[in-house]
């Protein structure tokens, strides 16, 4: 059986005791504070959402937000370009830019030509964020049919792919931890049936509607 992949998570900064942390690289200075930041809660509720489905995955943290949930389009497309050339098999984004700058397009170019797989979250409303939109990225939205371990293959223009949100009123939920659900899928099928197998198998097939009896496919 392969080993389990080693996943750049580029996010938050990781505390050292993340279970599967390998090591972490901070892309930007962080607060004096950072450890207790929504940054930080933000990355470790992902790379638990990434373990429950890949309990064996190692995780390398890039740390792109110093504190709050901001940052710049040049310190995402540093991160990209640092996990391109890093021993990861998978790159996880749970965040989104507005625009595509060059440089951040660039990033993403970095990673795909490297044969990695790129995940990033996808809003089921609004306008198309970045990098999820970049072609060659695999875009996850939220969907409400998922469990943690289910996917669902919705096919829309801003989303291929749709995972569990998580449940009403968690600290973080919806796209972001979809697509870390995703990503732990993907890297359980690296370390067992692989990929193609899981790609041909989800749960559910077009998109969400809701309905009188609940969440229902299209």
């Amino acid at each position: 059986m392969p080993p389990a992949p080693l996943i750049a998570l580029i996010d938050g900064p990781l505390p050292a005791s993340t279970p599967g942390l390998s090591a972490r690289a901070d892309v930007c200075t962080l607060h004096p504070r950072a450890a207790e930041s929504p940054a930080a809660l933000h990355a470790s509720h992902i790379a638990a959402a990434i373990r429950a489905n890949a309990p064996a995955a190692r995780l390398l943290g890039f740390s792109i937000f110093p504190g709050r949930l901001a940052t710049s389009a040049a310190t995402v497309a540093d991160a990209l370009h640092r996990a391109a050339e890093s021993e990861a098999a998978i790159v996880h984004c749970s965040f989104g830019h507005a625009s595509a700058s060059p440089a951040l397009a660039e990033g993403v170019a970095a990673v795909l030509h490297t044969g990695k797989l790129l995940v990033a979250s996808a809003p089921a409303r609004g306008t198309p964020v970045y990098p999820a939109a970049c072609e060659g990225v695999l875009a996850v939205q939220g969907d409400a049919r998922c469990s943690p371990g289910q996917w669902s293959l919705l096919n829309l223009p801003g989303a291929r792919y749709g995972a569990c949100p998580g449940n009403p009123g968690a600290v973080v939920r919806g796209a972001s931890l979809a697509a870390a659900h995703f990503t732990g899928l993907l890297a359980r099928a690296c370390a067992q049936d692989g990929l193609e197998s899981m790609l041909q198998t989800p749960a559910f097939t077009g998109r969400e509607r809701i309905g009188a009896g609940g969440p229902q496919a299209a």
